[in-house]
């Protein structure tokens, strides 16, 4: 069967949540005591209730032949284990019948879904972070300008918007432009084309 490695960061963080959905203070406990160097102990009483389905899997506590108010220790596994182990202490208080006494299974894998919903949390926001640029960018796309040709000055097209004011009585000056620029400017970085547009006055 398929078990499960727990590390001490999830048990703790197991009982952390297992305290707050009991608010229980680690100062005064009720429920759950932490035992220095070794785990935690459940501090609570014990009562048996209605047997448990057959699809829950039931922890079995070792109870001596007295009435007891058993203490739970979750003990933190070492690496190298797969499941997590209950040792049950036991007080007399008074005559028991049974031997074996059915407790609910341990609260401890409960961090588990906790992490899972974590990651998928995390999948889904990067995946939303990742894909939004690229959705604003291919819908978004700003329509392009559309040029007209002034003129052609050294292998080089010199355009202008076409919602931009006439440019004709500058012609010379940009003519001058462009040749003085190839001039300094020759083979790969000689331009193409040269885009022309009126600044303000």
């Amino acid at each position: 069967s398929q078990g499960f490695e727990v590390e001490d960061s999830s048990l703790t963080q197991a009982v952390s949540t297992l305290r707050k959905m009991l608010k229980d203070s680690t100062k005064s406990p009720e429920f759950v005591k932490t035992v220095p160097k070794r785990g935690y102990q459940f501090i609570a009483t014990v009562e048996r209730s209605a047997p448990l389905s057959s699809n829950d899997q039931p922890v079995a506590a070792e109870i001596v032949e007295n009435d007891v108010e058993p203490i739970l220790t979750f003990a933190t596994p070492a690496a190298t284990e797969e499941t997590i182990t209950e040792t049950v202490e036991s007080e007399p208080v008074a005559k028991v019948q049974e031997t074996n006494v059915e407790a609910e299974p341990a609260r401890a894998p409960a961090a588990t879904p906790a992490k899972s919903t974590n990651k998928w949390l995390t999948f889904w926001l990067l995946l939303i972070a990742f894909i939004m640029p690229i959705l604003v960018l291919t819908f978004t796309n700003p329509a392009e300008s559309e040029f007209k040709t002034l003129a052609e000055v050294d292998g080089v097209k010199v355009q202008s918007p076409v919602n931009h004011p006439d440019l004709s009585s500058w012609l010379p000056a940009i003519e001058k432009c462009v040749l003085r620029y190839n001039t300094n400017h020759t083979g790969m970085l000689k331009p193409t084309e040269v885009i022309a547009t009126r600044g303000q006055t």
